[in-house]
């Protein structure tokens, strides 16, 4: 008799215990939580700041709820209700035959929401391999830069791109790139797969970085609607240390300059592709960037320098400069390395806000 109950402790105590951990319960706590509370809220009617707090705490709580109902399909928000409403008046009225009835049938809706949820899940983990087996596996080998890249989605899929692309029409060139589509999540994945066969292909047709995002730009504008649009660096290497860049409004190129120790960032003027409103062509800049032994050259997108800890205080471009100078002597997938890890130190348990990418280029 002890011992089929000794075993179904046992069970219970794995079923609950065994792949839990301290900083599961910590992201649960500082991460989920706040995260889904900010997205109900998003979503839930304002309420009024002049009311009492007593009166706006009980109709924020009311809005948050009739939010989380309008997320329910119709008939589940139905039977959500008659049987919240049918639990409640069982457990007020002691009727604990109706209160475990309805308490199991509001389980199986749970299940139902949840099954959902693994199956989109599901669905967008094969999409993120894909978009990953869309960008390089692993950095060039070039003669005059040593070379690594890094890329993680906020969310399962997102809209950060970085590629090397080699034209055939051209021996001995490579280009680097690195560029973001507004938003996140499904929709920016696919405004980013258009714009990468766009780049392959228009890399094989024009010479120069600029004459590349301006027929880009040309060719994306009928794709993207009004509230999209896409930032990129692009640089155009060649056999010497020197690269050709251009900033279409994208963050500025970091570099760490070995003969000064210390960093210096590369701005040239360029707008967002696809804005329907900008004069592209006239603002946009392309200038010759040389480098000598030992300099890094970092591009980014602004995740990086975005990322938030759980007090809303952001990761920053002077604590990035930093890192960066504190490694610039390491390799740069040790650079990288170093980075990233001051990054996820610095954002603890908060949720990540934004799509992560970064490309080292340490000259040789």
């Amino acid at each position: 008799m002890g011992k089929p109950i000794s075993e179904t402790f046992q069970r219970i105590y794995k079923l609950y215990a065994s792949d839990l951990s301290i900083t599961e319960i910590e992201r649960l706590v500082k991460r989920d939580a706040p995260g889904i509370y900010d997205y109900y809220l998003r979503e839930a009617q304002k309420v009024d700041q002049q009311k009492n707090p007593v009166e706006r705490t009980i109709r924020l709580v009311g809005n948050l709820f009739e939010a989380f109902l309008r997320k329910l399909s119709p008939s589940r928000r139905l039977f959500y209700s008659l049987i919240l409403f049918l639990f409640i008046y069982s457990v007020v009225g002691a009727s604990w035959f109706w209160a475990i009835g309805s308490f199991v049938l509001l389980n199986v809706l749970l299940a139902f929401e949840l099954a959902d949820k693994l199956i989109a899940k599901d669905e967008l983990e094969v999409a993120r391999d894909i978009q990953m087996n869309l960008m390089p596996q692993q950095p060039p080998a070039h003669p005059n830069f040593e070379i690594s890249s890094y890329c993680e989605a906020a969310r399962e899929v997102g809209g950060d791109y970085f590629d090397f692309i080699h034209p055939k029409s051209e021996k001995g060139v490579s280009y680097v790139m690195v560029g973001d589509v507004s938003g996140k999540g499904m929709a920016a994945a696919l405004h980013m797969v258009q714009v990468q066969a766009l780049l392959h292909s228009l890399i094989e047709q024009y010479d120069s970085p600029k004459a590349v995002l301006q027929a880009l730009n040309k060719q994306v504008k009928p794709i993207f609607n009004s509230r999209c649009f896409f930032t990129i660096n692009l640089a155009k290497l060649t056999n010497d240390n020197s690269l050709r860049f251009c900033r279409a409004g994208h963050m500025p190129l970091l570099i760490y300059r070995a003969a000064t120790d210390d960093c210096e960032t590369i701005t040239p003027n360029g707008l967002g592709i696809g804005l329907h409103n900008g004069k592209f062509d006239e603002c946009l800049a392309e200038v010759e960037v040389g480098t000598h032994p030992g300099d890094v050259l970092c591009f980014f997108t602004d995740g990086i320098v975005e990322t938030m800890n759980a007090q809303k205080v952001e990761f920053g471009e002077q604590r990035f400069q930093e890192a960066l100078c504190a490694n610039a002597h390491k390799s740069a997938q040790d650079i990288q390395t170093a980075i990233l890890s001051e990054l996820a130190h610095f954002r603890g348990a908060a949720s990540a806000n934004d799509d992560l990418t970064l490309v080292i280029m340490k000259a040789r």
